[in-house]
């Protein structure tokens, strides 16, 4: 992961498959126009109308969720396609982690033991952008009794 992100287009990309790709956008800071700058800023969503982006929205480094128009935003500084376990903005990546984690739940409870190619790779794929550090001893005790099959689909 870790690519750099050239442009609105390729930020609404990220943000449109990040089911299949996982991951977040975090920049180093976000400017706006009235000076206000927003260290590790995660971009959580891009409104677009045609072909014109009008709003984003943003998560700041305190918690903070707000959405601005494009219009408003003087710089987007080194944004990245990150994994969830190398951000920076630790209140969005604790918000995120508790997210994947309630899914991963559903994910087992609505799989049952039935336990398809396509299952295990996405599991695979949220495991590795939280990384395997999992406090939830019920989730944790799932995801090591199907360890061993992610080597088939690697």
């Amino acid at each position: 992961m870790r690519i750099q992100i050239n442009g609105l287009r390729d930020i609404h990309a990220i943000l449109s498959n990040q089911r299949k790709l996982g991951g977040v956008i975090e920049t180093s800071f976000l400017r706006l126009r009235s000076g206000e700058e927003y260290p590790y800023a995660c971009i959580t969503h891009v409104d677009l109308l045609g072909s014109n982006y009008y709003s984003i929205g943003f998560v700041t480094n305190e918690g903070k969720k707000m959405i601005v128009n494009v219009n408003e935003v003087s710089v987007i500084s080194s944004p990245e396609h990150k994994k969830i376990s190398e951000l920076k903005n630790s209140v969005y990546k604790n918000l995120v982690i508790k997210e994947k984690f309630k899914y991963l739940k559903r994910l087992f409870d609505i799989h049952q033991g039935s336990y398809t190619i396509h299952f295990l790779k996405e599991v695979k794929m949220i495991i590795d952008d939280i990384g395997f550090d999992i406090p939830d001893p019920e989730l944790s005790s799932m995801i090591s009794k199907i360890k061993d099959q992610f080597k088939s689909i690697a």
